[in-house]
């Protein structure tokens, strides 16, 4: 016989004590929008900007095309809904990235992934989204090449999202995919 009508659970989870006792749970955090850490997103700054990939080192400064108009021009469809899906985020990863000593490093490393898959697209006449897929799985394998050797605990949906905001960052920066000549605007 219990001297108690109380119940504890030692996780802080739901316990119910007595005989036809009705539960209803809420899940309010499903639905917020939720920002990566800035941990992850510095730790993914720092892998991409230690890469060893050569790079250009003429930092080129072109008039960048409206974004939408870019996308169009550059025949991409899907990776607008995936950047639209990270946009959040955005915000961010600009003020981490404000604070990160090797940014112009790491946007030239991206940007020389981007001109050897341009190259590629050019050949093939193939649209934006290749190249934006082949950047990512690029960045992506390395990130987790780096993260294995170097035994960093990054989970695979944080990388995912810190690089899909780091390219669309480079991309906001007129350094990934073609600008929309001037007389096509």
């Amino acid at each position: 016989m219990a001297l108690n009508n109380t119940a504890r659970s030692g996780d802080n989870g739901t316990s119910i004590v007595g005989d036809k006792n009705n539960l209803n749970t809420f899940n309010f955090g499903s639905k917020t929008p939720k920002i990566l850490k800035r941990s992850a997103i510095f730790d993914v700054c720092k892998i991409i900007a230690e890469l060893d990939i050569d790079y250009d080192d003429e930092y080129s400064i072109q008039k960048n095309s409206d974004w939408m108009e870019k996308f169009e021009y550059n025949k991409v469809d899907l990776y607008v809904e995936i950047f639209d899906n990270y946009s959040d985020g955005y915000d961010e990863v600009s003020k981490v990235l404000q604070g990160y000593l090797k940014k112009t490093i790491m946007v030239k490393k991206i940007r020389t992934v981007y001109l050897e898959v341009e190259r590629v697209r050019e050949k093939e006449n193939l649209d934006g989204d290749y190249v934006i897929k082949q950047v990512f799985q690029r960045l992506k394998e390395e990130v987790c090449y780096n993260s294995y050797i170097n035994e960093n605990d990054l989970l695979d949906e944080e990388v995912d999202e810190a690089i899909y905001l780091i390219i669309f960052y480079v991309f906001t920066k007129c350094k990934l995919l073609k600008p929309v000549p001037k007389d096509e605007e």
